[in-house]
């Protein structure tokens, strides 16, 4: 069987019929050699970045919950502290500069930036654990942390840490002025969730998928929480439903899984509710479950008229 000449051998036959130069050769061998998936190497430093960082916030946390009793004031804050410190610094130090990073620095830095967020806001817990309002201080330096730290480095944790963050800010803030109550929760996480899935379709995050999977099951999730209050259940299953319809509304310009996972969900989820409700707890389970298949093949024929419309076939 006849032997398939190397690249190496390619190239040099290229050199010798003045195809390419000798300098063109090698710049095609080494741009060659980058795209080669290498195989069978594991991201030792990739992984140990994200345990390392994952480690020093949970020890932190954990030395300090199991030495509360026996730690001064400053003690405690000393370890969140130095904690915080340690995760922003090696999240500083791998993203390597404002310049531009590789994608393993861009995800270990981003990461290590997130936990950072978590460690900032668990200081200044502790520091305030006395004090009203403690919560939602520290869930806001937290909140502040986790924007910064993702305009700097975009990535997937700083998406998910950011919108935490806001969904906590907004529940602590409002535990220390007006009280928790269904409504006001409710409304609040699914507003914060609204505004995050607004910042990714407006395509202001880099993570626009990821963005819209935080945002949309913060508002779902938000909208969901009014049905403990009895008063509020004909609006928890309404705004879920228009919550639905308006992502599958989307879907007609804009293709996106995420919406249409989001849409055929609370959709789904707002029926039988919806059902439920007007008949008074009459409707079976199954005959719930019957009319949330009937929706679902509902939208599933809206959307091919939609697909076939727009002359997608």
């Amino acid at each position: 069987m006849k032997r398939e000449p190397s690249v190496r051998e390619v190239l040099d036959r290229l050199v010798g019929d003045a195809v390419l130069s000798p300098e063109q050769a090698e710049a095609v061998e080494r741009a060659l050699r980058a795209r080669e998936p290498r195989r069978g190497r594991v991201p030792w430093a990739e992984v140990a970045g994200y345990l390392g960082g994952g480690l020093v916030l949970v020890g932190a946390v954990l030395l300090v919950a199991t030495s509360w009793g026996r730690w001064g004031e400053f003690a405690r804050i000393f370890v969140t502290g130095a904690a915080a410190v340690v995760l922003l610094a090696a999240g500083g130090g791998a993203s390597g500069g404002l310049g531009r990073r590789s994608a393993v620095r861009g995800r270990v830095s981003g990461t290590l930036l997130a936990l950072g967020a978590g460690a900032v806001a668990a200081t200044v817990g502790v520091a305030l654990s006395d004090r009203a309002g403690a919560g939602a201080v520290a869930c806001g330096a937290g909140l502040v942390v986790a924007v910064v730290g993702y305009v700097l480095v975009p990535s997937v944790p700083g998406v998910l840490a950011s919108a935490g963050f806001l969904a906590a800010t907004l529940l602590f803030t409002l535990d220390a002025t007006v009280g928790i109550t269904a409504l006001n929760a409710g409304l609040a996480v699914a507003g914060g969730g609204l505004l995050v899935a607004g910042l990714a379709f407006g395509r202001v995050l880099p993570h626009r998928e990821t963005g819209l999977v935080a945002g949309l099951a913060l508002a779902v999730a938000g909208f969901q929480h009014l049905l403990g209050d009895e008063r509020a259940e004909p609006a928890a299953y309404l705004l879920t439903f228009v919550l639905g319809a308006g992502c599958l509304a989307l879907l007609r310009w804009e293709r996106s899984w995420v919406l249409l996972v989001a849409g055929v969900a609370a959709v789904s989820i707002a029926v039988p509710e919806a059902v439920w409700d007007l008949t008074g707890g009459a409707v079976g389970g199954a005959l719930l479950v019957l009319i949330a298949g009937a929706v679902l093949l509902l939208v599933s024929f809206a959307g091919f008229r939609l697909r076939r419309d727009a002359g997608g076939g």
